[in-house]
């Protein structure tokens, strides 16, 4: 019989699967980079398409213990900004990648380090952003609409987060030693994870625990990268932000 109850859910075996249903995807990434199959440019498309990876994880499992009606509770999900009673969440939700942007591109410009140009123009973002969000999908539901809840059950939100977080950091971690063979950068990037983590779940935590607003959340950090000058995390700038900002987080857990 279908267990109707979320909490009773298993993020160590959505972990699994996760995990494995992205190992064609990590092998593929290493055979192009490695210039066996296609080029490293093709890293980028297995890094989108291996985003369908928690949802489809999320889905299996879900189906299993819940059946379709949970299946549809989940996927439901997505759209759950019903969830968020006070719009004034939508500024920090919207706004908060980009700041944290500033406060990384400062202490670039006070370093004298040089300031790479953006992927794309700034006019770009309504046709970008759409995209970022279905990705956002992707992973949100089963990163935070799947795995999450049951765990801070277990425990404290900010515990639950900064586990979420590694394991999250670490699942990415397979593409990044192509992208970025510097470990500092590696490093960086891997901390960067987690404490972006770590606002998510702040963030769904505050919104009624919606999904919906960790994906969109999630969505406009991605966006940045594009429209953006491309300095992202991939430095030890990235990471700084994020210690500043976890300073005061704690006090709204």
């Amino acid at each position: 019989m279908p267990n109707p109850n979320p909490a009773n859910d298993s993020p160590a075996a959505f972990f699994a699967l996760t995990f494995l249903l992205s190992v064609p995807f990590y092998i593929l990434n290493a055979f192009a980079y490695l210039n066996v199959v296609g080029k490293p440019e093709m890293g980028a498309v297995y890094i989108a398409l291996f985003t369908v990876t928690p949802i489809a994880s999320a889905s299996i499992l879900t189906f299993r213990r819940r059946g379709s009606r949970g299946l549809k509770e989940l996927l439901g999900r997505i759209f759950d900004f019903k969830r968020i009673v006070r719009s004034r969440w939508y500024v920090a939700i919207l706004l908060l990648p980009p700041l944290i942007f500033l406060l990384s591109l400062a202490c670039m410009v006070l370093s004298g380090a040089p300031i790479p140009p953006a992927l794309a123009p700034l006019m770009a973002l309504p046709a970008v952003f759409p995209f970022f969000f279905l990705l956002a999908a992707g992973e949100e539901v089963g990163w935070m609409g799947y795995a999450f809840e049951p765990m801070q059950a277990r425990g404290s939100a900010l515990q639950a987060a900064l586990v979420l977080g590694i394991v999250w950091a670490l699942w990415h971690v397979p593409f990044f030693v192509f992208m970025m063979p510097d470990p500092v950068g590696l490093s960086a990037q891997v901390l960067t994870l987690v404490g972006t983590r770590v606002l998510v779940a702040w963030i769904f935590n505050n919104t009624g625990k919606s999904v919906f607003a960790a994906i969109l959340f999630h969505a406009a950090d991605n966006a940045k990268l594009v429209i953006l000058p491309e300095i992202t995390a991939i430095t030890p700038w990235g990471a700084a932000p994020y210690s500043a900002v976890s300073s005061w987080l704690p006090r709204s857990w």
